[in-house]
Order: structure tokens, then sequence, then C-alpha cells
């Protein structure tokens, strides 16, 4: 089972005093540096982050620090089997959490400026030849959030090449998959250390 936690920043409170106590002084302080949308969307992925932990590691006391490993995928300090990744587009975070590593991805959809196909295989590049306008910009999407899923599951990030790896097929042992979000103008997607694609619950999280 993946759990996709999901939350809209324009229910957040406008400061971040409103939040202290609920999110460790030392992220609050990171966040209060970043521009205002920045800063919004990252308090609600942390705020995600630690009502996931609420609710799957009942007996650790809130708020709790996150570190990162070398590849830039967060983890809980402590609990090396509290599998988590985060994303946020456009006005929504999302915080996905599994029982094997897992990551997840989110993108608003807005017009493409770059040759971002480049960054797709030869058959991807050649899927995408083969459609134009709306149609070709949701299968770049989709094909974006996947590819992305997969190297924040692996932990690799940005040093592994997009070009290298199909977005359905990324490697034997993980399965991605694209989830529908609730929200027009949205493609997500999640892989999990799994052969098989997981049951996905979806869950919005109020204030």
């Amino acid at each position: 089972m993946i759990y996709l936690y999901a939350m809209d920043i324009l229910r957040l409170e406008p400061t971040l005093d409103s939040y202290r106590g609920m999110v460790p002084e030392s992220r609050l302080y990171q966040l209060s540096v970043l521009p205002q949308r920045e800063q919004q969307l990252g308090l609600a992925a942390e705020l995600l982050f630690q009502r996931a932990v609420r609710r799957h590691c009942r007996e650790m006391p809130l708020p709790v620090s996150r570190d990162k490993a070398p590849g830039g995928k967060p983890y809980l300090l402590g609990r090396p089997d509290f599998h988590f990744n985060l994303s946020h587009s456009g006005v929504w975070a999302v915080c996905a959490v599994a029982d094997a590593p897992v990551g997840v991805d989110i993108q608003q959809l807005r017009p493409v400026t770059v040759k971002i196909e480049r960054q797709f295989s030869p058959a991807e590049q050649q899927r995408l030849l083969a459609l134009s306008g709306e149609e070709r910009t949701e299968e770049l999407f989709d094909l974006w959030v996947q590819k992305e899923a997969f190297i924040k599951c692996t932990g690799e990030g940005l040093t592994r090449s997009l070009r290298g790896f199909e977005a359905e097929h990324p490697e034997p042992g993980y399965s991605t998959q694209l989830v529908e979000f609730p929200a027009a103008g949205y493609h997500l997607a999640v892989c999990v250390q799994e052969e098989e694609p997981s049951e996905v619950q979806m869950i919005i999280m109020p204030m």
C-alpha cells in the first residue's frame, strides 16, 4: 500500500509563526528566507511529513527532524524503515509513504518552453514526436513525473540521466504508476521498489 497525503497551500495561515511547535525551529528558519510561494509549498510539505509520522510512527514525539542522504533523498532520523518522499508544484504539496523505498513527483501542467523531450529515451522521444498540441503536452508530463518519481525513489536524483531508462519500466525491481489527482491540471506519479504496482490511497489533509 502507498499512502499519498496532499495539501493545498491556499489553506495555510499566511505566517510561519502560526506553525511553531508543529514544525522544527530549524526548518522554520530555513523556510523563512525563501520567497513566499516557495515558503508556503515547503511548509505544506513539512506539515504533511509531520502528520504522516504521527500516523505511521505513533511512538515518536512531534515535531521530528529529517535529514537528507548524499543524493538528496530525505529520511527520518532513527527510523530507516519509514519510507517516504515529498514533492510540490503549483499550490499542492504531496507526501508518499510506503513499506519500501518510494518516490513521488507532482507537476502542474504548464507551457514547456525548453526542449525537455531531449531528456527522454529515444523510444519516448518518438512517441512524443507522433503527437501534437495538448495531447503531446499531456504525454510529456506523464512521462516526466514517472521519471522523476523513479530517480527520487532510488535516491539518485539528477545524478542519473533521464534518457537512460523508460518511464513506465525504469529498472527491474521498481514499478512506476500514474495517479489521478483530484485537482485539475496536475500530473502525479509514484515509484516504489517493488516488482508490481501497489494500491494507492489518496488522503487530502485539511488544516
